[in-house]
């Protein structure tokens, strides 16, 4: 074992690093709830791809959270003074999702479609107001190889939260019912409201906020940073190729022949500890190597992921097919994941944190809502195989951009 890897372990043993594990379940479970599993039940139900894609709608609160997050990052909430002013909008914000997600396991997709997607709509903007408190808290109570590790720490929670969100609920619906399976999911969001407890956050400024230090001072302040509307450009492209196959992965194997059985065993429960495995690895290479580099390789490789799914529809539903597509998947994806969130949380300015990692984050959400509504449209007009070499296609112009030095030039002042 090298002296990387027993420094990158050690740090997580850190209590403050390590409640982000926590607050990662929380944060990721509602958006699989709604983004991932509830298309393998929709699948299920029969409904036409099409009608699949257009729910990637739902998601479009995550892209545009930037606008809150300034109410997030200054205004105080009674008994900010004592918890903390995010602590406070995390714990309120908790309760409520906790309750939508009871309403959600109450309906009847099939016959209720348009309450369904409205209460969609406010899981996604109570979970994504959520993930500005954890984003902003990890920001301000981290900091160096910490931030690092943290990042890493909420990552592992996060896929853990999927593997509960997607395995878990796929494989209880089974055996209980869609109903029973969603109720008990509530029970991550409850893990995130214990773990927000013990995070410490420092006592908030009771002066009063202007105008301009709520809503013009933080964009101004990524303003200023050189090539940053480039940078922008670059965030949505790097995600573009994940934003346009990701809606998809599910109802694949739905169609393609695999089992709820399969898809739970192999996709949701092996591929996120291979996920884990991933991130652990991105940890140590942070340590090494610059998230130029990171990030550019890390980028080619997602057409080569691209290119095993297309494999994988040429072939059909082969289990060995299967393992290797999603080993490789995970496993890129996993490291990808822990390099992506600390180079976006490198760029903010702690005065701000909330909401500039919501802008960033949003930008990067913009291929996960708009652009993938339009995914199975893509699907199914250009196949399987089609679908997921042109997925691959789109990850071109973001090397293009990390080679004329993008990542670089972003400057903080």
């Amino acid at each position: 074992m090298t002296a990387r890897t027993l420094v990158a372990l050690k740090g997580y043993l850190n209590p403050q690093v390590a409640v982000f594990f926590g607050l990662g379940l929380a944060s990721q479970a509602p958006i699989n709830l709604i983004g991932g599993t509830l298309k393998f039940w929709f699948s299920e139900l029969g409904l036409n791809l099409e009608y699949i894609g257009l729910f990637g709608l739902v998601l479009l609160p995550y892209a545009l959270k930037f606008l809150w997050a300034p109410i997030i990052d200054h205004i105080n909430l009674p008994l900010a003074r004592w918890v903390g002013r995010k602590k406070v909008w995390g714990l309120i914000t908790q309760l409520i999702l906790m309750g939508l997600l009871i309403l959600l396991s109450l309906a009847q997709p099939a016959y209720e479609i348009g309450y369904v997607f409205c209460l969609c709509m406010a899981i996604a903007f109570m979970a994504s107001t959520q993930d500005i408190v954890i984003d902003a808290l990890r920001i301000d109570t981290l900091s160096g190889d910490t931030l690092k590790e943290g990042s890493s720490a909420y990552q592992v929670g996060a896929r853990l939260g999927m593997l509960s969100a997607v395995a878990g609920v796929i494989f209880l619906s089974s055996y209980l019912s869609w109903r029973t399976a969603y109720q008990l999911s509530t029970l991550l969001v409850a893990i995130g409201f214990v773990s927000l407890l013990f995070v410490k956050e420092k006592p908030p400024k009771t002066s009063r906020i202007s105008f301009h230090q709520l809503i013009v001072a933080p964009f101004r302040d990524l303003r200023r940073r050189t090539h940053f509307w480039v940078l922008c450009v670059f965030i949505i492209a790097y995600k573009l190729c994940n934003g346009v196959l990701g809606p998809m992965a599910y109802p694949f194997y739905y169609n393609i022949g695999f089992t709820p059985a399969e898809v739970s065993l192999i996709s949701a429960t092996f591929g996120v500890f291979v996920t884990m495995t991933g991130i652990f690895c991105g940890s140590v290479l942070m340590l090494k190597y610059s998230y130029r580099n990171l990030l550019f390789y890390l980028g080619i490789l997602e057409i080569f992921t691209s290119l095993a799914f297309a494999g994988l529809a040429a072939v059909g539903p082969s289990l060995c097919g299967f393992v290797i597509v999603i080993l490789f998947d995970n496993l890129i994806g996993g490291i990808g994941g822990a390099v992506w969130v600390t180079y976006l949380s490198s760029l903010c300015n702690r005065s701000f944190s909330g909401t500039q990692y919501a802008f960033l984050a949003a930008l990067n959400m913009v291929p996960m809502s708009v652009i993938a509504s339009t995914s199975g449209w893509l699907a199914a007009h250009l196949g399987w195989i089609g679908f997921f070499l042109f997925t691959g296609v789109l990850m071109i112009p973001a090397l293009v951009m990390i080679q004329l030095g993008v990542t670089e030039k972003v400057k903080k002042f």
